[in-house]
């Protein structure tokens, strides 16, 4: 069997120890930040949704209450519904209001319209429609609010055919319509709409205010804090009203569009997502939902909130956040805990060598000089330690050598 030195014995014995204990503090820890780290991810992601939903909530939220709002003056006869041009004045006063806004109008009962909206220039336009004439006028402003263009043409509009009418007239109360295409611009959107009626309650008309579809999704993708996050707006059927990135909806044969079940996304991630979610319980829909998808080896959390009661619509936000970009901005845990480790092992090494050589120089001093004597050689450096096991031995040694020495006399 192989000799060992007393100084590798010594480290050897302590390092070993070490690696033992730490090994065990390591996984109970390393447990214990997983949690942790689990816990803090839900918390970020909830605090992202409800960021997300409040600010989307702030951003939908003026075209329900420009319409509400101007019926009610309406019925108050604060505006006159008669006179074009203070209707023209108050409705170019709200659309500036709001840069969101794309188009906010007025449609009476007899079939008589009267809306502003934005061009393609960016700058304001109004039309109206007398339904008597069937004619329509056209008007372009400069920013000066200067007419710089008029045109007269024949028109076939009726607003009292379009969902955002005929839904507000049959429920009596604002309404938000599902997904549609505008008439003005041929673009898709949705639209927030209040009917509103005289002192005998007959309905006098329609106040509404549109939302692009395009603008929304815009909106969406300046929320998202993480570049492989997704966010979505989803409706009661889960037909997706909106989206972060690119508009998503399908069109039938006549032409009209309607919202795209989440189902039939091409996105298989908002797919799975989607279906992960179905397995939660849908009892209480208010509270926050969350849920974990691995996706190509990436883990994703996955959250579905819903609007506050107030907004009008029962719709959700689903978010779909990469965790591993949600503490992308602290130091984890586990590195935490590997540096603190690493420290520790470097002065345990460091102790475990002065403990050693404290040890094992002066017994290599001692037996060094045993050698020595062996030839009669009784010269030597005194001998040092700060044990006093060892310096028990030196003294017994020292004793012994006198009395050694003197038979070479």
């Amino acid at each position: 069997m192989k000799n060992k030195s007393i100084f590798s014995l010594i480290v050897t014995s302590l390092l070993v120890t070490y690696l033992i204990v730490i090994s065990m503090v390591f996984f109970i820890l390393k447990a214990r930040f997983n949690q942790d780290e689990t816990i803090l991810n839900t918390k970020l992601s909830d605090q992202i949704n409800r960021t997300i939903i409040e600010k989307t909530t702030n951003y939908l939220l003026p075209a329900i209450m420009i319409s509400e709002i101007s019926g009610n003056l309406a019925e108050k006869l604060v505006i006159d519904i008669n006179n074009s041009q203070q209707l023209e004045n108050y409705l170019r006063t709200q659309i500036k209001s709001y840069p969101q806004l794309a188009r906010i109008y007025l449609a009476k009962e007899n079939g008589d319209f009267m809306m502003i909206y934005r061009n393609e220039k960016k700058s304001l336009s109004s039309k109206t429609i007398i339904q008597k004439t069937a004619l329509e006028t056209v008007k372009d402003y400069n920013l000066y609010e200067d007419a710089v263009t008029t045109k007269t043409a024949k028109s076939s509009f009726d607003p009292r055919t379009r969902p955002w009418y005929y839904e507000a007239k049959e429920k009596e109360t604002e309404i938000w319509t599902d997904l549609y295409m505008f008439y003005t611009g041929n673009q898709p959107g949705i639209t927030a709409s209040f009917p509103f009626y005289d002192q005998n309650t007959i309905l006098q008309g329609v106040f509404g205010v549109d939302l692009e579809l395009s603008a929304i999704s815009e909106f969406l993708s300046l929320q998202k804090q993480y570049y492989e996050s997704k966010i979505l707006i989803l409706n009661y059927k889960n037909e997706i009203v909106a989206q972060s990135g690119d508009i998503v909806f399908k069109t039938a044969e006549d032409g009209q569009v309607n919202p795209l079940h989440v189902n039939q996304h091409s996105d298989n991630l908002i797919k799975q997502a989607y279906q992960q979610l179905l397995t939660l319980n849908e009892q209480d829909p208010n509270q926050s939902k969350q849920v974990k998808l691995v996706y190509q080896n990436e883990l994703y959390l996955i959250s579905a909130v819903h609007f506050p009661a107030f907004f009008g619509k029962n719709w959700k936000v689903m978010t779909i956040l990469p965790t591993k970009q949600l503490l992308s901005n602290r130091v984890s845990s586990v590195t935490i805990f590997y540096i603190i480790i690493g420290l520790v092992t470097l002065g345990l090494i460091i102790m475990a060598l002065i403990l050693a050589r404290s040890v094992s120089k002066p017994l290599k001093q001692l037996s060094f000089d045993m050698q020595r004597l062996q030839y009669k050689n009784i010269d030597g450096k005194q001998i040092k330690s700060s044990l006093s096991e060892i310096n028990e031995l030196i003294d017994i040694y020292t004793v012994i050598k006198k009395k050694y020495s003197q038979t070479f006399k």
